[in-house]
């Protein structure tokens, strides 16, 4: 996950990349709805107006419970929170 300061300035944005290693189409749609849909719950939580980009890696295939994905996204957002903070 990346995390830097939104372009657009007036809200928080994300964007999500999963290739074809991560498995066939139905898999990589799974995986951004899933994302989506963590965002638009988290939206509020985030540090400001930022742009998220969620790299989706090849273990993502194997997030098969709905709320594992959402586990994981937290988990990676806080030590992005972590990271954000640290920078100057």
């Amino acid at each position: 996950m990346l995390i830097t300061p939104s372009a657009c300035g007036d809200r928080s944005r994300v964007g999500i990349s999963a290739s074809r290693r991560v498995g066939n189409a139905v898999v990589r749609n799974r995986i951004k709805r899933r994302v989506r849909d963590w965002f638009r719950r988290e939206r509020e939580s985030l540090p400001g107006n930022v742009d998220l980009v969620v790299i989706a890696r090849s273990k993502a295939s194997r997030l098969t419970e709905k709320g594992s994905v959402a586990m994981a996204l937290d988990k990676t957002l806080a030590r992005a929170k972590q990271q954000w903070k640290a920078t100057p």
